[in-house]
Parts: C-alpha cells; structure tokens; sequence
C-alpha cells in the first residue's frame, strides 16, 4: 500500500513538473497560476496544495534539486587536472559528468535557459562556480597569476555557462563526449589555440 502511494506521488510530481515547464516556455513563470498547471497536469488543486504553496514555490523547490545535483557535481572539477586529459586528447570525466547530468535534466535546463526562462538560476550556478573556483582551486595560486586572478575566474565560468546554454538551445546536437573533449581542449589551451587545431 505505502509503495502505491509513493509511486502515486512519484507520478503527480512528474506530472507536474512536466506541465510546469510546458507552460513556463510557453507564457513566463509570472503568468503561470495553480489553475492553469493543475488543468494541464489533469489534477484537482487540492492535490497541486498537498505538495507545494503555489506556483513560485513549486519552481523554487524545482530549481533547488536541480541546483543541489549540479552542485555535488561542479564541487568535484579541478581545472588543474585538465592538462593531463588534454594532453591524450580525452575529454575531462568532470565535463562528461556535469554534461550528463545537465542532458537528465534538458527538459528543465531548456526552459531555464531559454527567453522565458529565469536568468538567477545561471547566476547562482555562476556564482557557486566562483567561489568554488576562487575558494578551493585557486586560493593557494595567487603568487603564480600575472593577471587578476577574478577575472580569469569570471572568464572561465562565464564560458562554460555560455556553451551549456548554447548547448542545451541548439538540441544538444553535439554528443556529451564531443563536447566535453571541446571545453577539455579550450580550458587547456584557450580558444584561439583550440581554433586553429579545428583548422
């Protein structure tokens, strides 16, 4: 019986989160009510109420989990560990992973990113990429830099978030390996040097 119920709850959260993004794309977050999301997800209301407080609440949970996963992920990359897979010509496991995860999630990913979307959640993946970067990677790298170490920092996760959302806008036509080989070899060698290995 608890595993119905579960599996029940499993679904109508699916179903949600799936009506959610649909109509997130389609008008922006602001415009969306608890009507039009439980008419489009076919539940009652008082079912959308058991598990959420309203429509901003439900997309602040949403983006938290997401948030969370991708966290554990980008808590593990070192870019200092790059020039070795560069160097064989394989893309960084970090890159593939993040990837991964973002391709699990492209259904949220597309309306995040997209004009509809909401553009605090790239700043809050930004800003814990710069700090992470800032805190644990480069901290005690600070007499090796000739340049603001800042703005390379603001250099590096600007670019990445740039090509996830180019990515994920395009249809994620570029296979993850491929693309994870791309930022492996533009992280290592920067990308002036990357172009003219493209030549």
């Amino acid at each position: 019986m608890e595993e119905k119920a579960d599996l029940r709850k499993k679904r109508t959260k699916r179903l949600l989160r799936t009506a959610l993004l649909e109509l997130v794309e389609e008008k922006g977050l602001e415009r969306v009510t608890v009507r039009d999301l439980t008419e489009r997800a076919e539940i009652n209301r008082g079912t959308f109420y058991l598990h959420y407080r309203d429509v901003p609440d439900f997309m602040e949970r949403l983006s938290g989990e997401i948030f969370d996963g991708m966290k554990s992920l980008l808590t593990q990359l070192n870019p200092y560990e790059i020039k070795q897979y560069a160097e064989k010509g394989v893309p960084y496991p970090g890159a593939v992973q993040v990837l991964n995860y973002v391709a699990q999630n492209a259904d949220y990913f597309r309306v995040i990113l997209g004009p509809n979307g909401d553009t605090r959640f790239s700043m809050k993946v930004k800003e814990f990429m710069s700090d992470h970067l800032y805190s644990h990677v480069f901290s005690k790298a600070s007499d090796e830099f000739k340049f603001p170490r800042d703005y390379l920092i603001a250099f590096i996760t600007s670019a990445n978030i740039g090509l996830y959302t180019h990515w994920i806008l395009n249809g994620m036509s570029m296979p993850v390996e491929e693309l994870a080989l791309f930022i492996t070899r533009i992280l290592y060698k920067g990308p002036l040097a990357v172009a003219e290995i493209l030549k």
